[in-house]
């Protein structure tokens, strides 16, 4: 998975086909985004994954990560074989997501994306 965010007004878009160009926004160059996967403040940042029959419930960090305007997480990710699912989040929701892998055995890579400190990253076999 590849993202990038613009360093004025803070968009961030999902590469879905690379083809090696600068991507442009706000008339500068994207920032590729690289996932965290581990960190001192990691208990509110890392997806936390459990996969019961089948479905991928995900919930960001062992404490809750706070959502509010200032400082919230903009969406979860799972990508599982050729399958990549998203579900976007607003401020007055939990900072969690479930995802049904409809059968799909294999490594699961989980991202979620925090405003303020980026993108973070578990991966989990199934």
């Amino acid at each position: 998975m590849k993202y990038c965010v613009c360093p004025v007004c803070k968009n961030v878009i999902e590469v879905v086909e690379d083809h090696k160009v600068p991507v442009m926004c706000c008339g500068k160059k994207m920032e590729v985004l690289t996932a965290n996967t581990a960190e001192a403040a990691v208990e509110k940042h890392l997806p936390v994954v459990n996969v019961e029959n089948g479905v991928v419930n995900v919930k960001v960090g062992e404490v809750e990560h706070p959502m509010t305007e200032a400082h919230y997480i903009g969406f979860i990710t799972v990508k599982a074989g050729n399958s990549v699912l998203r579900y976007d989040l607003n401020v007055d929701q939990a900072p969690a997501a479930s995802f049904n892998l409809n059968g799909y055995t294999g490594l699961v890579e989980v991202y979620e994306y925090c405003n303020l400190h980026g993108l973070w990253k578990t991966e989990v076999t199934v």
